[in-house]
């Protein structure tokens, strides 16, 4: 049945109805659909049609006075005088027209004080205690005095009051049971899959339904997901993809923190990529890069030889060289080259490290670069030439780019690895041909309009459904397992694994951040191709790093 025509019955049974439901599931919509059927189904006109005059939005500062009846301030005479309220003026213009009907829309109905607000009202409101047309006037009902203006006042049986209601707000309070058993009440759940998708082509055309075809997937998939373990008064409503338009001007660039990366490699120099997060660097002209270098049964990588082939002044080095031998090689940085760099076993460690002491023709030292401290907190990137040189571009060290390395640095010729513990650092190699398949493409039009509703309407909605009970666990990918064990509904995490997947494919993803009472979720924007490398996982510790007694730039 539609949800028009069941309002419709309630409302002739008990002359009061709520529609209540999560927020955006098209109570305050219905209301035109009711009047479009409500002749056909009652067999009267509709003279009050729940629009305009005949509706009303509570609010917390709502009155009894704006309501029903009371003293307003008058400029003209300087003075306060008594006038009629918003539902009086209603039941007035009621009891003029006997053969007519009146909807009358109370929407947000529990933002309010709801009895200090209805007052006697509540009294008369009631469908025994409404005033009946006899034919030649109204009788019999429940009488009552208003305050203000001393006089009798009843409800008419040809007025009907549809309120709705948001369930899922924990800020409002609940409406009493005196005043619950005065109205019939009417739940109103999001339409999923097929329904949802055929009432968007009905309203908005194939053309709009086909650009959030995914997004009617994944809110269906997402909304029973929340229903298995928030309750029903968690899902979402439907209306966010209603009136999705294609964007006009602007639309959103991809968040691709790879491109230069990319520019680098697109020359067709380049023959190899591989990575290396940074912290601080050792010492005294912080150009002592620590090399993760393990040797593992279990296959874990060492990113040490990943180096080799590697060239300075002509001179290739195909394969690390036996402890106390220092490899050199031409690092390619901001436009200058330095020679003589050096890769190395740090017998103090014992651990290998990259000492950036290379000189360039004019002897300009790499040294003088690093003591700024350039070189620290960042991601190097080497990237190997045809002559087995390497160019270095550095990269933001967050999470965000060490996701995006982290999606292209997988099989069949690409890896990654972390190192775990409070030092912990990601490190791998570049797989060119993922590195390519992810490249940034600006949205179309259509892409950005999907992108926006989820980015700017439907995540916050979500964080704050999930806030309010308390349940932001469920959100952050890297506590929800935990939190759907002790909830016993683990069976939803393919549910919600799909739903990350979604997200990652609009370049969105939701986090968890801050510490104690500021911790919260957030809606975070996610580098192309990140996926679910954007939660990193952790592999044994590296050695701490260990710093060389030997000077910076010395001849070794």
């Amino acid at each position: 049945m539609e949800l028009a025509i069941e309002a419709i019955r309630v409302l002739r049974r008990f002359k009061n109805a709520v529609l209540e439901g999560p927020p955006g599931t098209g109570k305050s919509h219905v209301i035109a659909a009711m009047a479009a059927a409500w002749q056909a189904e009652t067999g009267r006109p509709l003279a009050g049609n729940g629009r305009g005059k005949f509706a009303i939005t509570l609010h917390p500062n709502t009155t009894y006075e704006e309501f029903v009846e009371g003293l307003r301030y008058d400029d003209e005479s300087a003075s306060f005088v008594r006038r009629d309220g918003f539902l009086r003026l209603i039941i007035e213009e009621a009891e003029k027209h006997p053969e007519a009907d009146y909807l009358v829309l109370i929407d947000e109905l529990n933002r309010a004080n709801v009895p200090k607000v209805f007052g006697d009202l509540l009294l008369t409101m009631e469908s025994s205690k409404r005033a009946t047309w006899d034919g030649t006037g109204w009788s019999g009902g429940m009488q009552v005095t208003l305050p203000y203006s001393g006089s009798l006042f009843s409800v008419p049986s040809n007025v009907y009051l549809l309120g709705t209601m948001n369930t899922s707000d924990r800020s409002i309070a609940p409406l009493d049971s005196a005043l619950r058993r005065r109205f019939g009440f009417i739940r109103v759940e999001p339409l999923v899959g097929d329904e949802l998708r055929s009432q968007i082509i009905k309203a908005d055309g194939d053309e709009a339904a086909e650009r959030v075809a995914r997004s009617i997937d994944q809110l269906t998939n997402l909304n029973e997901a929340l229903r298995r373990c928030l309750g029903p008064n968690a899902m979402l409503g439907h209306s966010y993809l209603f009136g999705v338009h294609a964007t006009e001007g602007t639309v959103a660039d991809p968040n691709d923190p790879l491109a230069p990366i990319r520019e680098v490699v697109a020359r067709g120099n380049v023959t190899d990529v591989f990575w290396l997060e940074a912290r601080v660097l050792d010492g005294g002209s912080h150009n002592q890069l620590n090399l993760p270098d393990v040797d593992d049964p279990n296959g874990r990588h060492g990113i040490v030889d990943v180096f080799f082939p590697m060239s300075s002044n002509g001179v290739v080095t195909h394969q690390r060289s036996p402890r106390g031998i220092h490899d050199r090689v031409e690092i390619h940085f901001q436009g200058k080259r330095y020679l003589d760099n050096v890769v190395r076993f740090n017998e103090g460690g014992p651990n290998y490290k990259l000492y950036y002491q290379g000189r360039t023709a004019e002897d300009e030292r790499f040294s003088a670069v690093a003591a700024k401290q350039l070189l620290d907190h960042k991601i190097h990137v080497w990237l190997r030439l045809t002559d087995n040189t390497l160019g270095l571009t550095l990269l933001d060290r967050t999470d965000a780019v060490v996701a995006a390395l982290r999606a292209v640095s997988v099989a069949p010729t690409g890896w990654h690895e972390r190192t775990a513990g409070a030092k912990g650092r990601s490190y791998g190699v570049v797989d060119p041909g993922a590195l390519g398949s992810t490249a940034g493409a600006s949205h179309d039009v259509d892409e950005d309009a999907e992108w926006m509703i989820w980015r700017y309407a439907i995540l916050p909605q979500l964080i704050d459904t999930a806030t309010q009970v308390g349940a932001t666990e469920l959100l952050a990918p890297e506590t929800r397992n935990a939190w759907l064990e002790a909830a016993n509904v683990s069976d939803v995490t393919d549910r919600w694994a799909t739903f990350d997947q979604f997200l990652a494919s609009l370049s969105l993803a939701i986090t968890e951040e801050g510490y104690g009472l500021t911790r919260g979720l957030t809606v975070v924007d996610i580098p192309v191709g990140a996926g679910a490398e954007y939660v990193t996982s952790e592999t044994p510790d590296e050695p701490d790093d260990v710093e060389d007694d030997s000077d910076d730039d010395a001849e070794q």
